[in-house]
């Protein structure tokens, strides 16, 4: 009686670690343990800084510090932003990573960050120019009047 107790909590135990195995890898998946690399077609902004057109790594600020802080560093080392993030969340995760931008006429904001296969992505804030703009957009549109274009823009991006 007593191995055949024994063997159930062994069976019991291996299933345990192979959950927490699994749950860990899906969740360094979903996260921006591994950066991103995007070629943004245009220049955009974070926060208040206007970053030029390239090619671009996103990734965890600090290392082990998780996603909150993240770190925007173009691969030629001249434009680099930490900025504070949220989460956000979508039921249905994107194969690839990618980079969410609003558009308001030619002005380009980065708005979202989605890792690969996650269903947890980040949101930066928007900021004060962002919402000068957005709240200008919505006036003129209530008055009916040729005002700047919203709109959605989403880069692909690997890991």
């Amino acid at each position: 009686m007593k191995n055949v107790v024994a063997k159930g909590f062994a069976k019991l135990g291996l299933l345990a670690v192979i959950t927490i195995i699994a749950v860990g890898a899906s969740a360094k998946a979903q996260s921006l343990d591994n950066r991103l690399t995007a070629n943004i077609p245009f220049d955009f902004s974070v926060a208040d800084k206007k970053l030029p057109a390239g090619k671009y790594w996103v990734s965890r600020a600090r290392q082990g510090n998780g996603d909150q802080i993240v770190q925007i560093e173009s691969a030629d080392g001249h434009a680099s932003i930490a900025r504070l993030t949220i989460p956000v969340i979508t039921l249905n995760p994107m194969t690839k990573g990618s980079l969410v931008f609003h558009r308001y006429g030619e002005e380009y904001f980065l708005s979202e960050i989605w890792p690969a296969g996650g269903q947890t992505g980040r949101e930066l804030p928007k900021s004060r120019t962002e919402r000068e703009l957005a709240r200008k957009a919505q006036d003129n549109q209530i008055a009916a009047m040729k005002g700047p274009e919203v709109e959605t823009v989403t880069i692909r991006a690997s890991n």
